[in-house]
């Protein structure tokens, strides 16, 4: 009866703490059309690590970016050629419960220029003291519009999630997406 008892307990407490797994893929990343995998894995790392800072509000936890690309990479499986995969043959690879698939498309919008100054002459009945004083200003801002695709399939492949989301804010940083994935990951379905 204890060893039955001890069996139960054991079981129990491994449900209880075991927790689900979502492999991050580096994203699809292009600025002004071109193709950045640099930027891909940047916005990949910046999701793992925005939830694992906020685990406590995921019932899922993200694999390590290094342990998924090196997976990924040892089955020949680039950004590029996701969908010469299903995402079952891509979950067995990362050995996960969620796959999530991304793409960043960033684009300049355009630019703004402000200018301004001021000058003062200080004038005497002398001409040859005559003071002028001035100065002037310029300030040029960009515009970035970016657009994040997200989808989120469990392992089997079964679709879970599937939206995209323009510039939260307007933005003149070059990392306006990162507001983008922030406001998608609170509709994630394993996000609490």
């Amino acid at each position: 009866m204890k060893k039955l008892l001890l069996i139960l307990l054991v079981l129990i407490s491994a449900t209880t703490f075991s927790q689900q797994t979502v492999a991050i893929l580096p994203f699809g990343f292009t600025v002004d059309g071109n193709p950045s995998p640099q930027m891909g894995k940047e916005a990949q790392q910046y999701l793992i690590g925005w939830m694992l800072k906020k685990q406590k509000h995921f019932k899922a936890t993200p694999l390590n970016a290094r342990t998924v690309n090196v997976a990924l990479h040892k089955a020949g499986i680039t950004p590029e050629t996701f969908d010469d995969y299903t995402i079952k043959e891509i979950a067995e690879v990362v050995n996960a419960d969620y796959i999530l698939i991304g793409s960043i498309d960033k684009s300049q919008e355009g630019s703004s220029t402000t200018a301004g100054g001021f000058d003062s002459k200080n004038k005497s009945s002398d001409k040859k003291n005559t003071t002028t004083y001035g100065a002037s200003t310029s300030s040029t801002s960009v515009k970035y519009h970016a657009t994040v695709y997200i989808s989120i399939f469990q392992k089997d492949g079964t679709p879970v999630f599937d939206k995209n989301k323009g510039n939260v804010f307007i933005d003149d940083t070059t990392d306006s997406w990162k507001n983008s994935i922030i406001w998608l990951v609170r509709h994630f379905p394993f996000y609490n």
